[in-house]
């Protein structure tokens, strides 16, 4: 699999101190061979932990690793062995399969012109042949890893945001895992995403959150999250400061490149971001009204709430059964959708 996937270091690697490095190395070189049981230099627990971390959020490919396995101590409580529980022996079949359907994507993606476009392609194909989980472990390895994507078709956001990763990385796209704490529906809650190097500024998307939950199963591909800046990922992701292993004390300190650009996030592309509600923003009403689909982002929960009032309202569309009408205000977009 190396031969074509990522076979470098990744971005937490370098927050590593020495001895977490070496840790990661040889967690790594085992890993990738599929070793159940292995010695490693005795290192303390806090660095193991922390190594064993980065390994699995770096390499998305080494799905199967983060199953269940236990870490042994030597007389001076160093950790020197690490060992799988609960591994099933076709590891590395599954392993070529999604290798060939990786190879697949990667082919259809040098279709496209750009790095946008191929990040684009990416992001549309996870959402597109993915159901978010509703807590369904259909392929026996759970639902945290590419194989929940690649797989089962079954996942939750951290299949989505490995998944996105490996494909950003294996077609030259600098691509980050990023686990933290997201606000949905005013609770916070623990998420994925990612941070992504597209045409040579960072940026960050969601795929989850893009994989859109309607009524009765039904699930809408939207762009909402697709190549956002800080400012507009931080109305409701926490940009984490570290990287957290589940054990207090365990933390990688964690400096995230900064997104700053914005010209590159989806609805300023296509057309459909508008600081306020005016005559473009009608204007683009209309011509997208046709296909059934309209989608409107706004600089400002006060203009979406004004493009609410004399779109929404003024034409009393909620009364409509034939129409679907949601809001986000934490990033002001108006959809309207006819069923």
């Amino acid at each position: 699999m190396a031969q074509t996937l990522d076979i470098d270091h990744g971005f937490y690697y370098t927050f590593l101190n020495a001895a977490q490095k070496k840790c990661y190395d040889t967690l790594l070189v085992n890993m990738r061979q599929f070793v159940q049981d292995f010695a490693l230099d005795p290192v303390a627990e806090k660095d193991y932990l922390i190594a064993n971390r980065a390994v699995l959020d770096d390499h998305p490919e080494l799905w199967w690793a983060d199953t269940p396995a236990r870490y042994s101590f030597n007389l001076m409580r160093q950790v020197n062995r690490h060992a799988f529980l609960e591994l099933k022996g076709n590891e590395a079949q599954l392993t070529q399969q999604m290798l060939a359907i990786v190879a697949d994507a990667l082919k259809e993606a040098d279709k496209r012109k750009t790095e946008w476009d191929k990040a684009l392609y990416f992001h549309d194909i996870i959402i597109e042949n993915t159901h978010f989980n509703t807590g369904k472990d259909t392929d026996g390895y759970g639902d945290q890893n590419i194989s929940s994507i690649f797989l089962a078709g079954n996942s939750v956001c951290a299949g989505y945001a490995r998944a996105f990763q490996l494909l950003c990385r294996s077609s030259g796209i600098e691509c980050i895992y990023v686990p933290g704490i997201a606000t949905k529906n005013g609770r916070q809650v623990s998420h994925a995403w990612n941070l992504a190097r597209i045409e040579g500024q960072w940026t960050w998307i969601d795929c989850t959150w893009d994989d859109l939950i309607l009524e009765k199963g039904l699930e809408s591909l939207e762009h909402d999250y697709f190549c956002l800046n800080d400012t507009w990922i931080s109305k409701d992701h926490t940009i984490p400061s570290g990287l957290q292993t589940g054990k207090s004390g365990a933390v990688l300190a964690v400096n995230y490149p900064k997104a700053s650009v914005i010209k590159m996030e989806y609805h300023h592309v296509a057309g459909t971001y508008f600081e306020s509600y005016d005559s473009k923003a009608a204007a683009s009403v209309q011509k997208q009204a046709p296909s059934g689909k309209i989608r409107l982002r706004f600089g400002s929960s006060a203009a979406l709430k004004k493009a609410c009032a004399e779109i929404v309202d003024a034409n009393n569309l909620t009364s409509s059964s034939q129409l679907r009408i949601s809001r986000d205000d934490a990033i002001c977009v108006l959809r309207i959708d006819r069923k």
